[in-house]
């Protein structure tokens, strides 16, 4: 009883926020605290079940110690009256005993009961601190949570961002591709007009030509003639 009285005073006086602040884990060490809490106040609660029951079977005993000093009462004075002093003696005698171990059925009464109060008292508390201490979890788990959320958001977030980038990219030399070949066209469209016009004059040239041919040929008629 000692050994869960002084495991429950290094609980309740204990500061959870202080421990955990210090902890490297937080939530790894409140669930050690409160795997803690709960087995204390599972043996507290078999102790003050065992107290009660010694109560209810200390409550049955002074009952009958109490029963056993009226019985003796009455024989005496029973006896008292039919003048049998000897036996009346006896039966006060008898009597006194019943009460001296009525006395100390009273003080283990008296004592147990002040044990099961203790008992029942640190209980309220050790579940009030529990609750706490559980609350305390939940707020943890749920920031530790969020904190994975964000931390998984910012990642997508990057690797959209690494995406839009290689897209733009993509894009880009998508459009370089279409102007090289666009210039590259019309280059070669400029080259096969230029070619065009160089057979055009070359031809205009030859033609030119014939006709000289043939304005010769003339001149030499005329001069035959005369």
């Amino acid at each position: 009883m000692p050994s869960i009285f002084s495991r429950f005073a290094d609980i309740i006086s204990s500061n959870i926020n202080a421990m955990l602040d210090k902890a490297e884990n937080p939530n790894k060490m409140l669930k050690l605290i409160i795997a803690e809490m709960e087995d204390t106040l599972v043996e507290i609660k078999a102790s003050c079940a065992q107290a009660m029951a010694d109560q209810a079977k200390g409550a049955r005993r002074l009952t009958e110690a109490a029963e056993k000093r009226d019985m003796w009462l009455k024989r005496a004075e029973t006896a008292a009256a039919k003048g049998r002093d000897d036996l009346a003696k006896e039966a006060l005698l008898e009597k006194r005993s019943a009460e001296e171990n009525l006395a100390v059925l009273q003080e283990q009464a008296n004592d147990l009961e002040a044990v099961v109060n203790r008992y029942r008292t640190e209980i309220d508390q050790l579940e009030n601190k529990l609750h706490q201490a559980r609350e305390k979890e939940q707020l943890l788990t749920h920031r530790e949570n969020r904190a994975q959320k964000s931390i998984k958001a910012s990642g997508q977030i990057k690797q959209y961002d690494l995406t839009e980038a290689r897209i733009k990219l993509e894009r880009l030399d998508s459009r370089m591709d279409r102007l090289e070949a666009e210039a590259e066209l019309e280059f070669s469209g400029r080259g096969r007009s230029d070619a065009v016009k160089a057979d055009e004059r070359e031809k205009a040239f030859q033609e030119l030509d014939d006709s000289l041919d043939v304005e010769l040929r003339e001149l030499k008629d005329r001069l035959t003639v005369k």
